[in-house]
């Protein structure tokens, strides 16, 4: 390969990450993560007060959360739907991988946290490990910035752990900032490209 080729194959990058990038903003994402980082706070401010209220059996918070991963998958589809963006991107099905084995792996560790019968609550400092976990894979996808998010996440893990009676409200402000920041964001950024109206060929 020349330096000629060279170049075309790193602008050929360029131009599908910047795609992927467009593809989530144009997908609508940036709404849904705003509206489930209003409802995912609302959930882990609930499980702080029934965990402070001495509810020490699932039942409560099964029921609480299956309210909330309902509302959250029916708002995916009606935040997508109508959508214009196409075909489901390669991007889009990263997007959804990473998320749904995120919430897979909170509900497993909530499920060993009381298969142990521990009297330390560890679920919300788990929790804490797999969103920045979550962040860092979005981050090879989508950008450095998301790499920083990361290391916030994991530093907040090792509070939560000094102080794992407030763990749950703390993992609430914490999602909250996170989720409907990264939200916005990649909202901002569907405003400006669909504002630009850029027309390009789709690499992904």
């Amino acid at each position: 390969m020349n330096r000629e080729e060279a170049n075309q194959a790193l602008e050929l990058i360029r131009r599908v990450v910047s795609q992927a990038r467009d593809d989530s903003s144009l997908q609508n994402w940036g709404a849904i993560w705003m509206f489930h980082g209003v409802t995912n706070t609302t959930g882990f401010a609930g499980t702080q007060w029934l965990w402070s209220a001495g509810h020490r059996t699932p039942h409560a918070y099964a029921v609480l959360w299956a309210i909330i991963l309902c509302i959250n998958m029916v708002t995916i589809f009606l935040f997508k739907r109508g959508q214009t963006a196409g075909a489901r991107s390669f991007i889009e099905r990263q997007i959804w991988a990473i998320w749904t084995t995120l919430v897979g792996g909170m509900v497993l560790a909530a499920f060993c946290n009381w298969l142990l019968g521990l009297d330390r609550l560890f679920m919300p400092t788990v929790s804490c490990i797999l969103l920045a976990t979550a962040f860092s894979m979005m981050g090879a996808l989508m950008g450095r910035i998301w790499f920083i998010v990361a290391a916030f996440l994991a530093v907040m893990s090792l509070v939560m752990a000094c102080l794992p009676q407030l763990a749950f409200s703390m993992l609430a402000g914490v999602w909250f900032l996170v989720q409907f920041g990264a939200g916005l964001t990649l909202h901002r950024a569907r405003l400006r490209r669909l504002a630009s109206q850029r027309p390009e060929a789709r690499l992904v």
